[in-house]
């Protein structure tokens, strides 16, 4: 079943393929990519990057090989449950039915492609998700977002504050994939490593706090303005060291997150002393009517859980 409606967005990326390779041509490979309207993302043609990294003339062949190949590998079929169908517009002019992957899955595919261009396509990979955001897509993605938030009754602050985190978080995760991390194994201990040594309580706890239930899939959308500011800031702090330490593999990640994290606590203690209240609220947006917000609760003190501990429930 296609996921295309008729307010899906379009774009075609053209990349230059010198960009990639130490030759002179203006050679341009073609991406085709199409807005997704209920993950509020962008998800690629793999059939694109197949040619753009193989340079196969039936990509679509290429591409079937490889489910064969990987059959019996359990961690590519769960990246097979990823792919989604959009109709895309082919170089004969005709829309068909395509087979597409965000940004993250993308990343994860491209490892198991060989390519003399595999590492540099990567790189642009992960580099795309904050530089077209803040070039191009936040003319698009980031006014559909203020439109819905506004229509919660959330105010200009409150969105401005959960878009800069939005743009932060999806260039650390992007960031962990090309450094080795893998979503549903290792993005859960990353996280919970620098939302408790930010707020000095794991994710979970942190939604129980809120009375969050469990059928609530962005508990951010939850948070504060306060408690985004200061999550921001650590998170961002995390991606910086990654870049600095050149990191690779899950330990070398998780140091820098440790670090980032206790960065986030200095930030919030330094909040809390400026302010002289605390930065973690039970505050939460369920059913409230605009302008309106339920009394607070206090805050609980540090409680220290395992690192595994619902590591999936705080994206």
């Amino acid at each position: 079943m296609s996921d295309t409606d008729e307010r899906s967005r379009f774009e075609l990326l053209f990349i230059s393929r010198a960009e990639f390779e130490e030759i002179q041509t203006d050679e341009l490979f073609e991406v085709r990519r199409v807005w997704n309207n209920h993950e509020h993302i962008w998800y690629y043609s793999i059939s694109d990057f197949i040619r753009l990294l193989t340079q196969s003339k039936s990509p679509a062949v290429y591409w079937s090989a490889l489910k064969k190949r990987h059959k019996q590998d359990e961690g590519f079929q769960a990246v097979l449950q990823k792919v989604k169908l959009f109709h895309l517009r082919a170089r004969d002019g005709r829309l068909r039915e395509t087979e597409c992957v965000s940004r993250e899955t993308m990343l994860r595919i491209t490892q198991d492609i060989p390519s003399p261009l595999a590492e540099k396509v990567r790189l642009w990979l992960a580099q795309v998700g904050e530089e077209r955001l803040q070039e191009i897509e936040l003319k698009t993605q980031e006014d559909e977002l203020r439109d819905t938030y506004l229509r919660m009754g959330r105010t200009k602050d409150w969105i401005d504050a959960r878009i800069r985190n939005l743009v932060t978080r999806n260039a650390l995760t992007d960031e962990w994939v090309a450094r080795g991390a893998v979503q549903h194994l290792h993005f859960g201990v990353l996280t919970t490593t620098i939302h408790e040594g930010t707020f000095g309580i794991p994710p979970w706890r942190h939604h129980q706090l809120k009375q969050l239930p469990k059928s609530v899939r962005t508990p951010r959308d939850h948070y504060t303005e306060e408690e985004l500011g200061v999550l921001t800031l650590a998170e961002l702090a995390a991606r910086r060291l990654h870049e600095q330490h050149d990191s690779q593999g899950v330990e070398e990640l998780l140091d820098d997150t440790k670090v980032a994290g206790n960065f986030g606590r200095q930030v919030r203690e330094a909040f809390e002393e400026t302010i002289g209240g605390p930065v973690v609220s039970s505050q939460n947006f369920l059913d409230q009517p605009k302008g309106r917000r339920k009394k607070e609760l206090p805050p609980p003190g540090p409680e220290q859980g395992s690192l595994f501990d619902r590591g999936e429930r705080n994206k």
